[in-house]
Parts: C-alpha cells; structure tokens; sequence
C-alpha cells in the first residue's frame, strides 16, 4: 500500500506537466491562428473582435500619416475602405506609397480601426531592366 501512495503524487505531477503542455500548445496555435478576409468582409457581422485577420488593399492616396511613432493610413478594395494605424516595432517598407498594394497584419477593434502589426508593400508589377548603351564597342581590338 506505500508504494502506491508514492506513486500517487509523481502520477498528479505528470497529469499537471501534461494539461499545462496540452493548454500551452492550445492556446498558441490560436494565437498565431491569421485569418485572411477582404475590407468587406471585415466590415460583416459575423467578423470576431480582437482576432487576428491579414487584409489586402490600395493604399489611398494622401492617406498616410506619420506621428508620434504610430503610421495611419487607409487602404481601400471594392469600394470599401479601412483605416489602418501600424504599432509595429518594424520600420515600414519604402515601396508603402500612395496607390500602392499593401497587405496589413494585425487586429480590427471595435472602435473601426484595424491596428496592424506588420505591413507588407508589393514591389512595382512591372520590371524594367536599365537601358544597354549602344555606342559601346562591340569587338576585340585588333592589332
């Protein structure tokens, strides 16, 4: 009967160690859980509060604001627009201009606005490769 009795409280510390690790890894996977919707879908009902979502769109022209360390813009997609302000720690990416495709990466809050942690800004769709000089010599010398 002693041996079971010590074995009692080493069985109640692995259940302890395993539910922790269990609720650990639970409460991780949603929390790194990214929902990708378009502006309208972010402005439905069935749209939950305080979740992450990633949201594609055009940067609005004459929209970006840069103070007090926070940038505020709008980015617009189908006819509906969203204001954006970023809190992220990262600086934004040069290509984040006005007319621009940005992704946005963070959290819609009640309050209308989607407070993005990172931004991601698409390169220019077209590349075009510097002009070759034509007047260059072509050849070898001779000799």
């Amino acid at each position: 009967m002693k041996s079971g009795r010590k074995k009692l409280p080493f069985l109640l510390g692995i259940l302890i160690i395993l539910s922790t690790l269990t609720w650990l890894g639970y409460s991780g996977i949603q929390e790194s859980k990214t929902y990708y919707v378009t502006v309208k879908e972010l402005f439905s009902s069935k749209i939950v509060h305080d979740r992450r979502y990633r949201v594609a769109g055009d940067v609005s022209s004459g929209t970006i604001l840069r103070t007090d360390g926070r940038v505020k813009f709008q980015i617009e997609w189908e006819g509906s627009s969203l204001n954006v302000v970023y809190t992220g720690t990262e600086p934004l990416p040069d290509t984040l201009v006005d007319g621009s495709q940005a992704i946005v990466d963070g959290r819609y809050q009640e309050d209308g606005i989607f407070y993005a942690e990172t931004v991601q800004a698409k390169c220019a769709s077209k590349y075009e490769p510097a002009q070759m000089q034509t007047d260059a010599p072509t050849g070898l010398p001779t000799t």
